[in-house]
């Protein structure tokens, strides 16, 4: 079966260096097929809307260029890959609403593709679309969030769905009434919590997860999601133990 490997939320900058190092030996590893990332790879701070800590830089171009080179790392990564699949979250489209609402002159002239250099690499899903591996149906969000944001989303698909967005790890599989069943999923994300600044932090220590996924997608197109969990740095994937 052709292996799949699934990126939750990132925030590049603000990722976990230590979770992402896993995740690149993982795929250097297991030489998947395929590589989904889920929406919420950059961060894209400098241009949100939210207030800002002083902090912290606010240049737009140093989240670019560790965004760029976080790519790069996973493409390099998985060499072999045939397929790579760039779904655009809420935090990609912090840049296009700040050029709509504040640089409407860059409309169309700047824009995520060429900005991170996905052109020929890199498959790209816009925000609030949604594309499909085999039969199972790939986006970042419906708009909702919370526990249950997977399940909300199979219910708005009526079929095997996967999200991001949540920072959490579900996974349920529900029936129909034609004994149907139907994979609704969520992988965690790969963040560091400690750059979260926008929620009391005990409710990100208590909510989310660090974590990545595995797909593996038969040739009649039905794709097995398996959740994969990082636990103090390690992770079991295919039998065999990883640790950074």
């Amino acid at each position: 079966m052709e292996k799949i490997v699934f990126i939750p939320d990132t925030h590049v900058p603000y990722h976990n260096k230590q979770a992402f190092a896993l995740l690149l030996h993982v795929i250097r590893e297991i030489k998947p097929h395929t590589v989904v990332i889920l929406g919420d790879f950059a961060d894209f701070y400098a241009v949100s809307s939210h207030s800002k800590d002083p902090r912290r830089s606010n240049k737009l171009q140093e989240e670019v260029y560790a965004t760029q080179k976080a790519l790069h790392d996973i493409e390099k990564a998985s060499k072999g890959a045939k397929r790579r699949i760039y779904v655009a979250g809420n935090h990609e489209d912090r840049l296009e609403r700040y050029i709509r609402d504040k640089a409407p002159e860059l409309f169309n002239v700047v824009d995520l593709v060429n900005l991170l250099g996905l052109a020929g690499i890199w498959e790209y899903v816009p925000y609030k679309s949604y594309t499909k591996v085999g039969k199972l149906y790939i986006t970042h969000d419906t708009g909702k969030a919370g526990q249950n944001a997977h399940l909300q989303a199979q219910a708005a698909f009526q079929s095997n769905v996967l999200i991001g967005h949540t920072h959490r790890i579900g996974y349920s599989i529900v029936g129909n009434a034609k004994n149907k069943p139907h994979v609704a999923a969520m992988l965690g994300w790969l963040g560091d919590i400690n750059t979260i600044d926008y929620q009391n932090k005990i409710n990100s220590q208590q909510n989310w997860a660090l974590g990545f996924g595995l797909g593996y997608k038969q040739t009649n197109g039905n794709v097995f999601v398996q959740p994969i969990p990082i636990v103090n740095y390690s992770c079991v994937v295919e039998g065999k133990l990883y640790a950074k």
